[in-house]
């Protein structure tokens, strides 16, 4: 494994990308949101006012957005600290 690999991704996911795909493809976060890797997944924020439970849907339309059409739902989508997280990423 390439040592500056962990660096790069962490600089991308403060920049508001993060490289997710094949082919080094890079995805952007839409303006006023930010996206991090958390794991093999998405963490969606919001800035200036966190999400709160009930903002699914926004989370939802803004990963669609980042992932370029559908981020990969699942049951296992969950709403943590101010962010929704969507474990597995973009379909």
């Amino acid at each position: 494994m390439n040592a500056t690999l962990p660096l790069g991704v962490a600089t991308l996911a403060l920049s508001g990308c993060v490289a997710m795909a094949p082919g080094n493809t890079i995805y952007t976060a839409p303006p006023g949101y930010g996206v991090s890797s958390e794991g093999g997944g998405l963490r969606i924020t919001r800035e200036g006012r966190a999400f709160d439970y009930s903002e699914g849907a926004e989370a939802r339309r803004t990963a669609d957005a980042f992932c370029r059409g559908k981020v990969k739902s699942s049951p296992e989508d969950n709403f943590q600290a101010g962010a929704w997280v969507y474990p597995w990423g973009c379909a």
